[in-house]
């Protein structure tokens, strides 16, 4: 017969297990600087310097060379997987986000929403999913072909090592000076309503 002890700690362990995982970077902690290429064969490196996000991109679409610097307001990260259900459920969300409030060329502002795929093929089942649904927001998912700056995440995998990913998707929102100002797991009508929220206060603070 199991003691009233043994079995308060056999619920409890229930519970925790069927709960969802929390984001490991809560509110609070900073940006681990990473650089990956998206599906269309650009490098994106993210960091900060001088104490700002700062958005290097380099390449493009069609061979052309060069890079460009970018300083938004914000960087929406979103962590999720072809086969992951609840991840389809939330891109046309981060879409809309993409379209409302994203920098639209501009070197200075805006909201850049970053999708990091987690699949063992990268890119070569990435980039017919993304084309499929019509996604236009940048989607990393392989190592980048230029060089990586000490200490910053080159792999998905490592990604999801250092972001602390155990199920997706999985959405950090960090502002100028690389903090995260919300996080979450999962893929809920009340999550993406707070994580509005949590994009219009950043972005209205930035305006200021």
């Amino acid at each position: 017969m199991r003691t009233p002890l043994k079995a308060a700690a056999a619920a409890a362990l229930v519970l925790l297990l069927g709960s969802p995982l929390p984001a490991v970077l809560a509110p609070g902690a900073k940006l681990v600087p990473f650089a990956l290429m998206d599906v269309d064969g650009r490098d994106t490196a993210v960091a900060l310097e001088d104490g700002r996000l700062t958005v290097t991109v380099a390449g493009a679409a069609g061979g052309e060379a060069g890079a460009i610097k970018l300083r938004p307001a914000g960087v929406l990260i979103d962590f999720w997987a072809t086969w992951c259900v609840p991840c389809r459920k939330s891109m046309p969300h981060m879409q809309r986000l993409h379209e409302d409030f994203g920098p639209a060329g501009r070197p200075e502002g805006g909201l850049l929403v970053l999708g990091i795929a987690l699949d063992d093929a990268g890119g070569k089942v990435v980039r017919p999913f993304v084309q499929k649904l019509k996604l236009t927001y940048p989607m990393l998912a392989d190592p980048p072909a230029g060089p990586v700056a000490a200490g910053a995440a080159a792999t998905a995998k490592d990604m999801k090592r250092r972001y602390g990913v155990q199920e997706v998707p999985v959405v950090y929102l960090f502002d100028a000076a690389g903090t995260v100002v919300h996080a979450h797991v999962g893929a809920t009508d009340e999550q993406a309503a707070a994580l509005d929220r949590a994009v219009a206060a950043l972005l209205e603070g930035a305006a200021r």
